[in-house]
């Protein structure tokens, strides 16, 4: 009967704990959630396209070699108003490429001092295609970070630029011969401007102040130089008295002219990324 008690006591007592060893070692465990890290230090930065219009004002400045003893009178620089469409691609806000179409106006004004006194304008429009590539250099804070100043260099082709001939004109007058009341001297001036055909390929820098003001919308302030290998437009003025030649002046547009103005671009075409803030 001991016997008995003890045999059921042993296996009352192993049976449980053998359980308790297989539920330690064969329980599944539970699915847990994925760990999610949070890196501060990354931004979302994006690569686009857009499209945008420009207008402002366009420098240009005239040299005169001669005044004719007086005849002849200019005005040195003279601004005049240009627009111009672009099309470009950025990326990752850190650089760009861009082309598009420049509606590219060119004017010189001369004064003739005759009796009569009158502005000649010397106007000529030329159709430009730039190409320009572009850097940011600093960005408006971390929250403003689609904002910026960008620097960039390029080139501006001008194909219809061609060695045209613009205006002509001609004027005849009497002066009378120093010391005399009856003798008269017969004067004339010739007077042609022309194109050069030497300015097609013009070197550019440029300078801009970006603000994105939406999504899909940003609005640019520029600044842009440009510098030609010669002057795109002449003219030439010839002083006859008595028919022979006495001298000639040359008004010439300076090689360097300066833009100026308000871009508004429309962005399209994201391709988002994430970059880390070390990287820059």
């Amino acid at each position: 009967m001991l016997r008995t008690l003890f045999f059921v006591l042993f296996w009352a007592t192993l049976l449980p704990a053998s359980y308790a060893q297989i539920d330690d070692y064969y329980t599944p465990r539970r699915k847990s959630s994925p760990i999610i890290f949070n890196h501060p230090d990354l931004i979302k930065v994006d690569n686009h396209w857009y499209m945008g219009l420009e207008g402002g004002g366009k420098w240009m400045g005239t040299h005169l070699s001669s005044s004719l003893t007086g005849l002849i009178g200019f005005q040195k620089s003279v601004i005049d108003g240009y627009a111009a469409a672009q099309f470009g691609y950025l990326h990752h806000l850190k650089w760009g490429i861009e082309t598009g179409y420049i509606r590219n106006p060119s004017r010189m004004v001369l004064a003739i001092n005759s009796a009569r006194p009158f502005v000649y304008r010397i106007e000529d429009l030329q159709h430009s295609i730039p190409l320009r590539f572009k850097w940011r250099v600093f960005r408006l804070g971390r929250i403003q970070k689609k904002s910026g100043m960008y620097v960039g260099t390029g080139f501006v082709w001008t194909p219809t630029r061609n060695r045209t001939q613009l205006n002509q004109f001609d004027l005849a007058g009497l002066a009378r011969v120093s010391g005399s009341r009856t003798q008269f001297d017969t004067l004339t001036v010739e007077n042609f401007a022309y194109t050069t055909g030497k300015a097609k390929l013009e070197w550019e820098g440029n300078l801009e102040f970006v603000g994105r003001i939406s999504q899909h919308f940003e609005i640019v302030a520029y600044g842009r130089a440009t510098l030609a290998p010669a002057s795109g437009i002449e003219s030439r003025t010839e002083l006859f008295v008595n028919r022979i030649s006495q001298s000639t002046s040359v008004a010439t547009l300076k090689p360097m002219t300066y833009q100026f103005g308000i871009t508004f671009r429309y962005l399209y075409g994201f391709m988002n990324t994430y970059r880390s803030t070390y990287e820059e």
